[in-house]
């Protein structure tokens, strides 16, 4: 796979009630704390919607989904800003009719590259080894196999298997260890516990293993059903648990195990040699999460992007639709992703079509 500015981390397995969408959700909110620079976002292949009930914020028009991205080739228009401040794609009801639909397992590793993501993509996947899991796995730059019982291990090699049908390396995946319930004992026997005996077995079976495991907790287990009808991130309802711990521990274990990328995974402002100017305008943005417009005032202004005060919050990663002011014309619109939000907040222009660079540089000349 080429290099890229982006890293994925898939969730998969083809037995259920693993822990992958626990896993996938938490390790999103987990990461963005860790990392606040680092945009993350959450996919969902599964038809259930979780991940929207965990993410989605205030009551957003309907939009697109990730069955609509896949069908068009386009995921830029489908990312959403969610709470936590991690971007999701909305799942799907009806997302399993893709399989029917997709014929190749590169679909979504395209999507991606053309999206114009910079950050870490989290995948969430149905409890399968179908195309669209396929797609998910194959995109990837590293694949966390959530493992519980000796069921679920044996299905785990399944996708190890996959890994090698296509000639990449055991190590794109690893076992993580899920729902250890350590209350299970082996009395008399080699093995003393549920967590001794998997990780002989593991071992035995030469499986790639994250060092860290997660615990079964009722605690953890009881902030999917509450009052507000939305799964609860650990972070906020379990914060200084045992799980929570083990939780930071694998996000470390996961940064230290992606690949570097061709690029920081925030985008790098541009060199100072490109030509910069000052830039004393009002200007309005549309955020591409939600509805309401954003005010900010610019201070300077340059091919590549904007700096500018902020009239309110913007989050690191966020994308919006920014209108420049134009001489005795309509305004000049740029999609532009925030690099940082304060004390300035600085905006990268994405790559526009010709006409749009064309009017920036006469902005810049003029």
């Amino acid at each position: 796979m080429s290099r890229r500015c982006f890293r994925v981390v898939t969730l998969t397995s083809n037995k259920g009630g693993v822990g992958k969408t626990t896993v996938a959700a938490n390790l999103a909110v987990v990461l963005r704390g860790l990392r606040p620079e680092l945009p993350v976002l959450v996919i969902s292949l599964d038809d259930q919607d979780a991940i929207d009930r965990m993410f989605a914020q205030g009551d957003a028009a309907p939009g697109r989904d990730i069955a609509s991205a896949l069908r068009t080739g386009d995921l830029r228009t489908a990312i959403r800003l969610g709470r936590h401040d991690v971007h999701f794609v909305p799942t799907s009801p009806r997302v399993a009719e893709l399989k029917r639909e997709l014929t190749r397992k590169e679909a979504l590793a395209e999507l991606l590259a053309r999206s114009g993501w910079s950050g870490l993509v989290l995948i969430d996947t149905k409890s399968d080894l179908e195309l669209l899991t396929e797609n998910a796995i194959f995109a990837s730059d590293l694949a966390l196999v959530p493992v519980t019982d000796q069921t679920s291990l044996l299905e785990a090699e399944k996708v190890f298997q996959r890994l090698e049908s296509w000639g990449r390396p055991r190590t794109r995946a690893r076992v993580v260890l899920s729902l250890v319930d350590l209350r299970i004992k082996y009395a008399g026997q080699e093995h003393g516990d549920v967590l001794a005996l998997l990780l002989s077995q593991i071992r035995a079976r030469g499986l790639p293993l994250v060092e860290s495991f997660l615990s079964r907790s009722p605690r953890i287990e009881a902030l999917n059903t509450n009052a507000e009808g939305r799964p609860l991130s650990i972070v906020e309802g379990a914060p200084g648990s045992l799980v929570h711990a083990q939780l930071r521990h694998l996000a470390d274990e996961v940064l230290r195990a992606l690949p570097e990328p061709a690029a920081a995974l925030v985008p790098a402002p541009e060199r100072r040699a490109s030509v910069r100017r000052g830039y004393a305008r009002r200007v309005l943005a549309f955020r591409e999460s939600a509805p309401q417009l954003v005010e900010l005032e610019a201070r300077n202004l340059s091919r590549g992007g904007l700096a500018a005060a902020r009239a309110e919050p913007l989050g690191a990663g966020e994308r919006l639709h920014v209108a420049l002011p134009c001489a005795g014309g309509r305004p000049l619109l740029l999609w532009a992703r925030v690099l940082r939000a304060s004390p300035l907040a600085a905006l990268a222009f994405e790559p526009a079509a010709p006409e749009a660079g064309a009017a920036l540089r006469a902005l810049l000349v003029g």
